[in-house]
């Protein structure tokens, strides 16, 4: 009787050796697909178009197959390493966005400068002489009715002397103040709106006095005469009279409200001030001011 001759060798074992040729089989045609593929796809097989097209068909599931298994992996991959870039790149597009923002902002206020000195420098004060200057100081609080100017005793600035500057609204010059302190290179003005504040105005072919009333307020004239004819809109000017401490016939603001008085006897005028009490460049009149 033959004896069946065993073999040591476990069923797991036979079955991995049975699996490597067929894997090298596998991976031998893939290689060989990949070859295949990259020659008919070089530029100088035109002619090989049709068979490029069914190859590109039959394989067409394979490569779905294959985009869809590493495809998630190169984007997770791409991701992680591809952060940093993207971060640095955004972070640097928004620093040239600011400052392209913070230069257009530099040039609109640049412009708006220029066009106010422009406009300082061409208010001519009739029979007078002026020096310009630039307010170094605006007021401290909304209680404050005083600047500082650049100019002082050494320019030949004087207490008294009335200040002007360009107008909120149409060409020409406007009454801002009166100097009240006089130092060597510098002078405080106390502007129209300030409740210690009087002038001698014109108003509908009348004299009378315009004082102010505090900061956000508008100007008062009290005592025109019930006859005067003003309306709303009539521009207020400082007085004709030659003894009159400012200059004559300088702008000062517009009629915003006419009423009667009390008594029935003359017109209250309220006026707004159309000098640009938050400008930048003056012009102080050197005129002889009262001590």
């Amino acid at each position: 009787m033959a004896l069946r001759r065993f073999s040591s060798r476990s069923p797991r074992s036979r079955g991995t050796r049975s699996r490597q040729p067929r894997s090298r089989y596998t991976l031998g045609l893939l290689l060989l697909t990949a070859v295949t593929l990259l020659a008919v796809d070089l530029p100088a097989t035109r002619p090989l178009k049709p068979v490029r097209n069914a190859l590109g068909t039959v394989f067409s599931p394979v490569r779905a197959v294959g985009d869809a298994v590493f495809g998630p992996i190169g984007d997770a991959w791409k991701g992680a390493w591809g952060y940093d870039d993207v971060k640095s790149d955004n972070d640097r597009l928004r620093a040239e966005l600011d400052e392209a923002q913070s230069d257009s902002a530099d040039v609109a206020r640049l412009e708006a400068e220029n066009e106010e000195l422009r406009a300082a420098l061409g208010i001519e004060v009739e029979g007078v002489r002026t020096i310009n200057g630039e307010v170094v100081s605006g007021p401290i609080s909304n209680f404050d009715p005083t600047i500082q100017i650049d100019l002082g005793s050494a320019d030949g600035v004087e207490r008294g002397m009335a200040v002007v500057t360009g107008l909120t609204e149409g060409p020409g010059g406007g009454l801002l103040g009166r100097v009240t302190l006089v130092q060597r290179d510098r002078s405080t003005v106390t502007l129209l709106t300030s409740s210690s504040f009087q002038v001698g105005v014109l108003v509908g072919g009348d004299q009378a006095v315009l004082v102010g009333r505090g900061p956000g307020r508008s100007l008062l004239v009290e005592g025109v005469p019930a006859d005067t004819e003003v309306e709303v809109g009539d521009w207020v000017t400082t007085s004709r009279m030659d003894e009159s401490q400012f200059p004559k016939n300088l702008n000062i603001g517009k009629v915003s409200a006419v009423r009667t008085s009390t008594n029935g006897l003359s017109q209250v005028v309220e006026v707004e001030p159309m000098a640009d009490l938050a400008g930048v460049y003056v012009k102080v009149v050197i005129k002889d001011a009262p001590r």
